[in-house]
């Protein structure tokens, strides 16, 4: 019984790849034909969406961009890079740094990047009330202080940044000479 259930869910996906295979581009729905949804080469007749993605490499060099301008300014805080889904992909922590610096940086990151706007702009906005004070409320990762920067790669977001253990601007600062890296 077992290996029928595996067979029929093996023949059951190579329909679906068959199938997806032969569609053209036309019969697409047109919320699917859009300029991101290229030919794939390998497999013509198929097409494949392309986005940019954050790699641990990019993000490493973007942590230590943005600990040397740290250390250039004699400041001890904690560096955080997120990809896209909220995961850590790189993080640096100032050995005199406090401890709570640390999630301070993954959360400004993980709020920039879910929010996809700075978190110094949101905190802004709770404190005018142009942003409702429950954005808080919706993650337990959600942190509205100054430090987290979205990651732009072509014009989407693909993490985001954190820098805690700083002054407010300073953690701005910081996070954006990390930035510089991606150049």
């Amino acid at each position: 019984m077992k290996k029928l259930f595996v067979c029929a869910a093996l023949a059951t996906s190579l329909l679906s790849v068959t199938a997806c295979a032969s569609t053209s581009p036309n019969t697409l729905p047109s919320t699917l034909r859009s300029t991101q949804i290229q030919p794939n080469a390998a497999n013509s007749g198929a097409h494949m969406a392309t986005i940019p993605v954050l790699t641990g490499e990019m993000a490493q060099n973007m942590v230590n961009a943005a600990a040397l301008a740290a250390k250039k300014d004699q400041l001890m805080v904690s560096v955080t890079v997120v990809d896209a889904s909220g995961q850590t992909l790189a993080v640096l922590r100032d050995h005199r740094a406090g401890v709570h610096t640390i999630r301070a940086s993954y959360k400004k990151a993980y709020t920039a990047n879910s929010q996809k706007r700075e978190t110094a702009v949101i905190a802004k906005g709770i404190a005018d009330g142009t942003i409702p004070p429950d954005i808080r409320y919706l993650d337990e990762n959600m942190l509205m202080m100054d430090g987290g920067v979205p990651i732009y790669i072509d014009g989407i977001v693909v993490g985001g940044i954190g820098v805690g253990g700083a002054h407010g601007s300073e953690d701005v600062r910081i996070a954006k000479a990390g930035l510089k890296a991606l150049d």
